[in-house]
């Protein structure tokens, strides 16, 4: 997948605090955002964590809740493969 997927309670979270404005005029101000896994740290900057597409920006997040005992998880897709 092209986005980033997991539960929703930490997308909602996500997407509250990074606040990607739709017109991408906060861009130059995302921060980095880092998942711990297995002891390391797997970082995106904001051009691997938001669209830009003809002037508008899109988080590029979903909600992905799985239950218990397969969930929940996180799939990291194309942001993390490219880097």
């Amino acid at each position: 997948t092209s986005l980033l997927a997991g539960p929703s309670e930490v997308v909602e979270a996500l997407v509250d605090r990074l606040s990607v404005a739709d017109d991408c005029s906060n861009f130059n101000d995302l921060p980095s955002i880092g998942f711990v896994v297995g002891g390391h740290t797997l970082t995106l900057e904001p051009e691997d964590y938001v669209s830009q597409h003809k002037g508008t920006c899109r988080l590029g997040v979903m909600s992905l809740d799985v239950p218990p005992p397969r969930g929940p998880l996180f799939i990291f897709g194309d942001p993390f493969l490219r880097k």
